[in-house]
């Protein structure tokens, strides 16, 4: 809420009266951080081993009494950070927390005030809506906080708190939490903790990652709202399966100041994770300024993580984390941190020999990067989908349930003759057979006509099969059904009166365990032939400038080499400008016009190539947004099917394109991080400034690859499953529904005879394109 100033006397800051500035996050520094450095052995420093802080730190910097001490730089789980701009033999002082707490009374006094008055008003405001009000405790410094201001604000047997125990936490974390309960020991303590420890979960599920976050809904959010349901069924004195539709507020530690992403929420809002919960943020405006000051005023429990260096608390052993956080537990929780990295030895098939080798793939974070299940040891496609004309089967091996088990969430169904049963779906019967074999179970279907209805259910369908095949009994399905249908305990799962609002297939691939074994993130070979057929050259926009200036001679050009025609002769087929290898299409002149650095033209150039080339195919549908890969990363993710100079050759070739042409800067498909001539990693970004047309005319290619289907709800549209060969605006660039919502409306009010939309909130939104046009006329908008 306030910025700060360095006051050199206390040693420590002053609050200052600018309301949400320029506020840097700061924590104070203790001499374990210090002696962790090694600033008194190597930098002659000199300091008392005291309780109390010895300097501050703003990110990687150090200021003593307001000048800049020292910086730190890199450090890993296996090496330790550089120093850098040291001030040698250095005495420190403690900081004089007693004054700077005076110093900073009145504008603290004031925003406790203020925020204990909003959790009041807030308990009475809820009071006759909630079932149960509940602290959401973490042992960190921000959960402290807020349950000592909750604590002051309300009676004490109106909410109670819920320590969600991953199993992963540090060892200081538990004192500090058995600390807690102590000091608070007139308040309703509960722990909530999945049914089986981390350890077990990352050997059986593969470890979490960046983009496969699993462990967060198993560990964290979901145990802790099963807890939520037993203490509203003792509560109730009822069985937990009796509790539904049930609604609960859950005080939560989240500060805007912590990341832009949680600086866009508000203070109370309803969980877009569990319908069911409201999540109120009381401490959401403080700064760590506050916080701080906050907890050595009311000498409340320190978490040790702290004082050895963290900025925060969280787990041991995180993909989320920083590479400093990283050093920090290698350091200090070795021994806790050591068993993480066996198990990620364990079931990682990366083929390493030796340590160093290891260590390298945990310095790259090659484990976090992990997108999908092809380099797990028991990573395992168990859904193979094969069609012929208008029959579609669905091949499942390996399966932990049979396809009965899940189908019900689907609709009901019966058995209408020999291995041929009928399921009643959204009003409809949907006829299908099953061939069972040895190992393995074959679903078959017809589907005469792609129509609007079956592409969702074949999608919905999938995700059931997945669950059927993969479930481990995680229970994230359970916390999400809004009915109380669906019971998951250690060996079985159990579906009745289901509602069919299929909330528990809205995720990846529909279940957890599928999306982070399942190789979503390989390629099979036949889908990628051709891959390398560019010569290595990606695409550039000098070509298309030598084409436009003179076409008559292009050929024949003399700033091409043979190689680079060769390969345009593949590229401009494949992006749309050549109706064959060297003949060029009627439209050519209208694209001249455009000129060749237009974005327009480059915008329909990426959606050419996504559907007609099998490397950008691959790259649109397997590289996700906002995730740097280096060249090592890419070349993984192209399986082991292709030869290895093949798929270095075909991602030097989309680097190159990246890199030479609009598209991976201007466009956000690909930003580039150069080191020296070379690129080491690229990073696809939305398009920032989308052109409409081309959004236009990529719903068009939408339409014409999914058997001219005209009209789809936008909830279809973004539906970009392994299975559909239609390309959405959010696979090709980035656009999520709140961008595309008011884009579509636009090109609504503005192209009336192309699309229209009808877009009525909490209703399905529908969009409607025109039969009598193509995504050709499209282009001639342009």
């Amino acid at each position: 809420m306030y910025s700060y100033e360095w006051n050199k006397d206390t040693g420590g800051y002053n609050l200052t009266p600018k309301i949400e500035g320029l506020a840097k996050e700061v924590r104070p520094v203790f001499f374990e951080e210090l002696e962790f450095l090694g600033l008194d052995k190597n930098f002659g420093w000199q300091f008392p081993k005291l309780k109390e802080p010895l300097c501050w730190a703003e990110g990687r910097r150090y200021f003593y009494r307001g000048e800049l001490v020292a910086e730190t730089q890199g450090g890993n789980l296996f090496d330790l950070p550089a120093l850098k701009n040291v001030t040698p033999n250095l005495s420190l002082l403690p900081v004089d927390i007693k004054t700077m707490i005076a110093k900073n009374e009145n504008l603290m006094n004031g925003m406790i005030q203020r925020t204990l008055k909003e959790i009041y008003g807030t308990f009475k405001a809820y009071k006759n809506k909630v079932d149960l009000f509940y602290v959401a405790f973490s042992g960190g410094k921000d959960s402290m906080v807020m349950l000592d201001l909750v604590h002051r604000a309300l009676p004490h047997d109106s909410f109670e708190v819920i320590f969600g125990d991953t199993t992963m936490e540090l060892s200081d974390t538990y004192k500090t939490v058995e600390e807690t309960k102590k000091i608070f020991s007139d308040l309703k303590w509960h722990k909530a903790r999945a049914p089986f420890d981390a350890l077990d979960s990352w050997q059986f599920m593969g470890p979490p990652a960046s983009k496969i976050r699993w462990c967060c809904p198993v560990h964290k959010s979901g145990p802790s709202l099963v807890k939520v349901k037993e203490i509203i069924a003792d509560h109730h004195r009822c069985s937990v399966a009796d509790i539904k539709n049930f609604r609960v507020m859950a005080f939560i530690g989240v500060r805007k100041e912590e990341s832009a992403q949680r600086a866009t929420y508000d203070d109370i809002s309803v969980s877009r994770k569990h319908p069911a919960q409201i999540n109120f943020y009381p401490i959401f405006k403080w700064t760590t300024a506050e916080i701080f000051l906050y907890l050595f005023a009311e000498h409340l429990p320190f978490n040790q993580v702290y004082r050895n260096g963290s900025q925060r608390v969280g787990c041991v052993f995180c993909p989320m984390s920083s590479e400093w956080y990283d050093c920090i537990m290698s350091k200090n929780y070795f021994d806790e941190v050591s068993p993480y990295i066996d198990v990620v030895k364990r079931t990682i098939n990366k083929g390493f020999e030796t340590e160093e080798q290891w260590q390298n793939y945990f310095k790259g974070l090659g484990w976090k990067k992990r997108l999908g299940g092809i380099f797990l040891r028991n990573g395992e496609n168990r859904i193979e989908i094969v069609k012929d004309g208008d029959l579609q089967s669905f091949i499942i091996t390996n399966a932990n349930y049979s396809w009965r088990k899940w189908l019900p969430v689907l609709g009901d169904f019966v058995e209408v003759g020999d291995n041929k049963f009928s399921l009643h779906y959204e009003g409809e019967s949907i006829i299908f057979n099953v061939d069972i074999q040895a190992d393995k179970e074959i679903i078959s279907l017809r589907v005469p006509e792609l129509d609007k209805r079956m592409i969702k259910f074949l999608s919905q369908l999938k995700n059931v099969l997945n669950k059927a095949a993969y479930c481990r009994n995680c229970r994230d399905c359970m916390i999400e059904c809004p009915y109380g249908a669906l019971t998951i305990v250690a060996d079985d799962v159990q579906i009745k009166n289901c509602q069919h609002c299929y909330r528990c297939l809205d995720k990846q691939r529909g279940c957890l365990a599928a999306n982070s074994l399942a190789f979503g993130g390989a390629v099979n070979a036949m889908k990628i032939k051709g891959i390398n057929r560019y010569q290595n050259f990606g695409l550039r926009s000098e070509w298309i400038s030598i084409l436009f200036e003179n076409p008559k001679n292009f050929w024949e050009n003399d700033r091409m080499g043979p190689n680079m025609i060769l390969s345009f002769e593949n590229w401009g087929q494949e992006i749309g400008l050549l109706a064959n290898k060297r003949k060029f299409v009627a439209n050519l002149n209208k694209f001249i016009s455009l000129g060749a650095e237009n974005l327009k033209l480059w915008g329909m150039f990426w959606i050419n190539v996504a559907y007609n080339s099998a490397l950008i195919n691959f790259f649109v549908k397997h590289i996700e947004f906002g995730l740097p890969l280096d060249t090592s990363a890419l070349i993984d993710l192209l399986g082991d099917s292709l030869r290895p100079q093949t798929k270095k050759n075909a991602i030097l070739s989309l680097k190159n394109t990246l890199r030479a042409s609009p598209i991976g800067d201007e466009l956000g498909q690909g930003i580039c991080k150069v080191k020296g001539n070379a690129v080491v990693s690229i990073m696809r970004t939305a398009w920032q400034n989308p052109e409409p047309l081309v959004i236009l005319y990529s719903l068009y290619q939408f339409a014409e690859h999914s058997e001219n289907l005209y009209s789809f709800t936008l909830t279809d549209l973004l539906d970009d499953s392994d299975e559909r060969e239609a390309l959405s605006p959010k696979i090709l660039f980035g656009l999520d529904e709140e961008i595309l919502r008011p884009l579509l409306q636009g090109l609504a009010n503005d192209y009336p005879d192309y699309i229209r939309v009808d877009f009525n909130k909490g209703i399905q939104e529908n969009i409607f394109l025109n039969k009598d046009k193509t995504s050709g006329d499209v282009v001639q908008l342009f």
